[in-house]
């Protein structure tokens, strides 16, 4: 455990589920819930991806209005995550969870129902904002039922799992659902599986009462991080689709600073503030927030350029570059179900985090290169070992994040793991993706060009390689702020 966390950030020895004589049985159904939960919240993010051009076609969006479908989720999701936290710690994790997962049912039936733009704009607004309520209060449950060391690290290994395979099955299920079903099938899909969970959940996860007395939520302080944090996930989509000069972009980004900075300013004055602000001063919690942020960053572009790579200059059908990314899949689910919570154990959390980072620095180089002119056989490798080390990366951020924290802000915790790691996706998506138009954009235009495909190829290249020297220094961040741990027992 870091040393240089809060004394209040020191380990509790009990979990909710502590002392109860079903307690490996009880776990693991809790952790299928949970992980069924996460699965569903990634999926959704990725899902629509494939199936857009299609749902623009059905309901007539305009070419811009269309991306409001992946936007509208995107910033409702992340930026009512650290209020999602927040309730969690507040009214109770089943109860949250319980009351994300029926939000997220009827919401992404609402999703499958709409018959015209707005209302599946709307629809996906409200489907962010359940999931925003369910992710945290599922990451919480997790790491207070799962005792912190080698338990809790096998849990969130499996957790990181269908992390990576939540993006992976969007891909394909997306183009599956829409090319085999309909487009609204994608949304309805979650009905059934959500109301599930939320019957099971009430039934197999104990009830727990937050400790001390009843809080009123900082109603202030969380429509200000609120409105920072969705203006900060908002931003990288606007300038990618109306270039980053035009004038919303800086004005998003000065509005969101001022939000936080009053945001700050209201919360050091409170006695019960809505995030403990000394958590967030922590060498080790800010490390972790940058590595999130990377990882967001490099799970949100690299398999997109890939994806876009074999469709645009391979020629691949949506589909079958979905299911090009199997592999990668496999491989996360692999190292997280059997590989990342035992390696953490044993090595720490900063040998996993820096060497992921290093080892996924070295697979987006060689993916930059496009080897074999960028056949799928020679891809296929260096993709694996992608999905193996960015699962490894999210596991060990997941156990960064909650280690040493008490229960009761184990919900803030995970809220603030995941609001970083959103909006890493947000900016690795537009940022990466404007830099590969704009490279194979001036090579077009150039008095001789050269070939569309060539062009192309050499936007992703470029991209790709600018994402692998991040890589690197968020290896190197997570070296330097990451001080080793050293063992530390639940009385200590």
């Amino acid at each position: 455990m870091p040393e240089n966390l809060p004394t209040r950030h020191r380990p509790r020895a009990a979990g909710p589920s502590r002392g109860d004589g079903g307690r490996p049985r009880r776990q693991g159904l809790v952790l299928a819930l949970m992980v069924t939960a996460q699965f569903m919240v990634i999926l959704d993010s990725s899902i629509v991806n494939v199936a857009l051009p299609t749902i623009q076609h059905a309901l007539r969006f305009s070419p811009v209005g269309v991306e409001g479908v992946i936007t509208a989720y995107a910033t409702a999701f992340g930026g009512v995550l650290v209020l999602g936290g927040r309730l969690a710690d507040l009214l109770g994790y089943r109860r949250m969870f319980v009351a994300g997962l029926l939000a997220f049912a009827l919401t992404s039936l609402a999703c499958g129902l709409a018959n015209a733009p707005v209302v599946l704009v709307a629809a996906r607004v409200a489907q962010g904002l359940s999931a925003a309520v369910l992710a945290p209060s599922a990451l919480a449950l997790l790491t207070t039922t799962f005792t912190e060391g080698a338990e809790r690290n096998r849990a969130l290994g499996i957790f990181g799992a269908a992390t990576s395979l939540g993006f992976v099955s969007g891909q394909i299920l997306g183009g599956v659902l829409a090319d085999t079903v309909e487009w609204r099938s994608i949304f309805i899909i979650n009905v059934p599986v959500a109301a599930l969970a939320a019957v099971l959940a009430a039934r197999v996860i104990a009830a727990t009462t937050p400790k001390g007395e009843r809080r009123v939520p900082d109603v202030t302080g969380a429509v200000l991080v609120t409105a920072a944090v969705a203006l900060a996930v908002w931003a990288p989509a606007y300038g990618s689709e109306h270039g980053w000069t035009s004038v919303g972009v800086p004005a998003a980004v000065v509005a969101a600073l001022v939000l936080l900075g009053v945001f700050v300013v209201v919360e050091t004055r409170r006695r019960d503030p809505l995030i403990r602000l000394s958590m967030l001063r922590s060498r080790w919690f800010a490390g972790t927030g940058v590595a999130t942020m990377v990882t967001g960053a490099l799970n949100g572009a690299v398999v997109l350029l890939c994806t876009l790579f074999l469709q645009q200059t391979r020629h691949y059908s949506p589909l079958q570059a979905g299911f090009a990314f199997v592999p990668t899949g496999l491989a996360g689910l692999l190292i997280g179900v059997k590989v990342a919570g035992p390696l953490i154990t044993r090595l720490g959390v900063r040998a996993v985090l820096t060497g992921t980072s290093l080892l996924s620095a070295v697979a987006i180089a060689f993916l930059s290169t496009f080897p074999g002119g960028g056949g799928y056989l020679f891809l296929l490798p260096w993709l694996v070992v992608v999905g193996a080390s960015f699962t490894g990366a999210a596991v060990a951020t997941t156990v960064a994040v909650s280690s040493g924290v008490a229960p009761d802000e184990q919900g803030m915790a995970a809220a603030l793991r995941q609001t970083a790691y959103q909006l890493g996706v947000a900016l690795g998506v537009a940022v990466f993706l404007s830099v590969a138009a704009a490279h194979t954009g001036a090579l077009l235009a150039r008095p001789v060009p050269v070939d569309r495909s060539e062009a192309l190829a050499a936007g992703y290249g470029l991209s790709l390689m600018i994402l692998s020297v991040l890589s690197a220094l968020g290896g190197l961040a997570a070296f330097t702020t990451l001080r080793t741990a050293r063992r530390t027992t639940a009385t200590e």
